[in-house]
């Protein structure tokens, strides 16, 4: 039986903990270790018994964090953890950006491939970057991992030399699927455009597109269901200050989902919607998956980088240009070609390709 270190954002992101949940179940017989904050033990819906949380919830504990901290090592707990382990599995979407926590990122993941030795990283984008220096380093990091497999083809392009960098389709889309029956409502996922870099001054129009939007779905006898993916990052804020500027008269068709941690309660909100406005990265995904009508708005090109692998010829938005975010666009959609979902499924499954051999063997 392998045990693996999982390196994950474990904030009760839906989308991330999809990744965790898909993980854990596909490899029952494996024994996964994820550090996490006391508040991730709300996560619910992995129907396998084999996450192992591993929190600094004693006083020895927090004392040797710090302690570590202090001598420049991210987390010491974790780096004795992992030379008990078989490997290290990075999962995660937008998990390579140049930002102010790159190169405090690139030591933890350095001290993982050096006490973890077997280092896999699944479903991830790179960038946005800025500087060749960034694409350089990792480009050396990545030399060292085990296998890595991005979700679209332009990370791929990126390392396409290296010998071990493969590329599918993100991992959501081969979740296996249930079919339930629709309700009358078109599910919003909201974000916060203020808490994304670049992105304050568009967050005036993003809210008033949208309220014009649900007033005129609402005017065509349609219910609205907005919906939180991450409470941490402000989509729960983003849903009352939307709800705050539409009429009272009208919040009798609208109700809200706040995602809290409960996985398989979250799908199911979304597979019984009638059709989708996605903002968050997931809810477009999940939506195809699901094969609901979907509206994207794109607020990064990792959103438009899987469209474009799609090919998807709908209609779409960005935050950085939301003319078609209209109701007349949005009638317009309709689900993603079979064709297209049954091949994004098949490349899905090739993000654990290398894991299999290497758990199995």
């Amino acid at each position: 039986m392998k045990k693996i270190l999982v390196k994950a954002y474990a904030h009760l992101n839906l989308g991330d903990d999809l990744f965790i949940k898909m993980l854990c179940e596909r490899y029952e017989e494996t024994q996964f270790y994820l550090y996490a904050t006391p508040g991730y033990e709300e996560l619910k819906g992995i129907d396998s018994n084999n996450l192992n949380l591993l929190t600094n919830n004693t006083f020895i504990k927090k004392i040797l964090f710090r302690l570590g901290r202090k001598i420049g090592i991210s987390n010491i707990l974790e780096d004795y953890k992992s030379k008990e382990l078989d490997g290290v599995v990075n999962i995660g979407g937008s998990i390579f950006i140049e930002n102010d926590f790159s190169e405090e990122d690139l030591k933890i993941r350095e001290r993982n491939l050096k006490f973890g030795k077997n280092y896999f990283i699944l479903g991830a984008n790179f960038g946005p970057y800025k500087n060749e220096e960034f694409k350089e380093t990792y480009t050396e990091f990545f030399k060292k991992c085990k296998d890595v497999c991005f979700r679209e083809k332009y990370s791929y392009e990126l390392f396409k030399d290296l010998e071990n960098i493969r590329c599918g389709s993100d991992i959501v889309f081969s979740l296996k699927k249930e079919e339930v029956e629709k309700e009358n409502y078109v599910l919003f996922s909201i974000v916060l455009p203020s808490g994304r870099p670049g992105f304050k001054g568009v967050e005036s129009e993003y809210f008033n597109r949208l309220k014009s939007l649900i007033l005129d779905m609402i005017k065509d006898q349609k219910k609205v269901k907005l919906m939180s993916f991450c409470q941490e990052e402000r989509d729960e804020e983003a849903i009352i200050k939307l709800l705050n500027m539409i009429p009272n008269q009208h919040h009798k068709n609208i109700s809200k989902y706040f995602y809290r941690g409960d996985i398989n309660e979250a799908i199911e909100i979304i597979n019984k919607a009638e059709s989708i406005v996605a903002t968050r990265f997931h809810a477009m995904i999940l939506g195809f998956v699901l094969k609901k009508p979907v509206f994207p708005i794109a607020y990064s090109k990792k959103m438009t980088n899987v469209l474009e692998d799609l090919e998807f010829k709908g209609n779409f938005a960005s935050l950085d240009n939301l003319k078609n975010l209209n109701y007349e666009k949005f009638k317009e959609n309709g689900v993603l070609e079979e064709q297209s979902l049954l091949k994004a499924s098949q490349d899905g499954e090739k993000h654990f390709f290398k894991l299999d051999e290497f758990i199995n063997k």
